[in-house]
């Protein structure tokens, strides 16, 4: 009889934890666990229910949407309750004067978290100390770096990501500038450099993979990849693609970047500036290897050319 039951469950989906469900990367990890709902069950953490949109979307895709409070540890472990995995992504939100306080103290937070449900499998998105290794402070990197310092110190059961920029960011810090025109100027402080960049639907489905074969990527740090592309490669791509809109790369040093007046301009600046000096080594055979669909940028664009054009024609 406990065989039995023991098959019985084994045969059941894993419930699966999604931090930062309303985010870019979240949001996709989530929907791909969704969409395979043989293997997945997926709770949603969003610490906003406001954002109504994207909370709809989540559950049209079969995502059960949990409010926690990110700032109470018992509140995120009623989440964590019966789980067997769990996705986390921390956010930086820079309008906030204490943001990475509040990102590492919520990071750490959902780690005693984990500790306490017993959760069997950690996933986290995490990035490089860019202080420890180059002396460049990248604040919202460095905060993701202490945060898995923390994981691994609390001897969680842990996976991580290390994830470049997103094409998705294309429609966002990313953006092109219009000049004139249908003639757009992508100021992105790379020179020369290669940047990385993978769509976030990819990571949803390396995380799918990883959830499903733990033993594999315990105690490993999968560095993700869909391209590596110059930026004037990447004003070819778009021109390619989205004519008769023409984009071309306009040089741009790290200082002028960080003067841009974004609340992120500085530390975004410091992060291309540690890319072009660091070598990202970030792994695109590798991520093929897990996820043979992983899409170039040029494929990303092909499939995302009418939301382009679209939020382009609006700048």
């Amino acid at each position: 009889m406990e065989q039995k039951g023991q098959q019985s469950r084994a045969c059941k989906p894993k419930i699966i934890t999604v931090f930062g469900a309303t985010g870019h990367q979240g949001g996709a990890v989530a929907r791909a666990l969704a969409r395979d709902s043989q293997n997945f069950e997926v709770r949603g953490i969003t610490r906003d229910v406001q954002q109504e949109v994207k909370i709809d979307e989540l559950k049209e895709a079969g995502v059960t949407v949990i409010q926690c409070d990110l700032d109470n540890v018992n509140n995120i472990r009623m989440a964590l309750n019966h789980c067997d995995g769990a996705f986390i992504v921390t956010y930086t939100d820079f309008k906030e004067p204490d943001c990475i306080e509040k990102e590492i103290q919520r990071g750490k937070n959902i780690a005693d978290a984990c500790v306490l449900a017993g959760v069997p499998h950690v996933l986290y998105s995490t990035q490089l100390h860019t202080t420890k290794v180059k002396g460049i402070e990248v604040r919202h990197l460095v905060a993701k770096a202490e945060i898995e310092q923390y994981m691994t110190d609390k001897k969680l059961p842990l996976s991580c990501f290390l994830v470049p920029c997103y094409y998705e960011n294309f429609f966002d810090f990313l953006a092109p500038q219009r000049v004139q025109g249908d003639n757009f100027i992508l100021e992105i402080p790379m020179g020369e450099t290669p940047l990385d960049l993978v769509s976030v639907e990819d990571i949803g489905e390396v995380a799918r993979t990883v959830f499903l074969n733990k033993a594999p990527f315990l105690d490993k740090t999968l560095s993700l990849c869909g391209d590596k592309l110059t930026i004037r490669e990447i004003a070819a791509e778009f021109t390619r693609h989205l004519q008769p809109m023409s984009f071309r790369d306009k040089p741009i040093t790290v200082n002028d970047y960080k003067k841009k007046g974004k609340e992120w301009a500085v530390d975004f600046g410091n992060m291309f500036e540690f890319f072009v000096r660091k070598d990202q080594r970030y792994q695109l055979q590798h991520t093929k290897e897990i996820y043979p669909q992983t899409q170039s940028l040029r494929e990303w664009i092909q499939r995302n050319c009418a939301k382009l054009r679209n939020t382009f024609s609006k700048i």
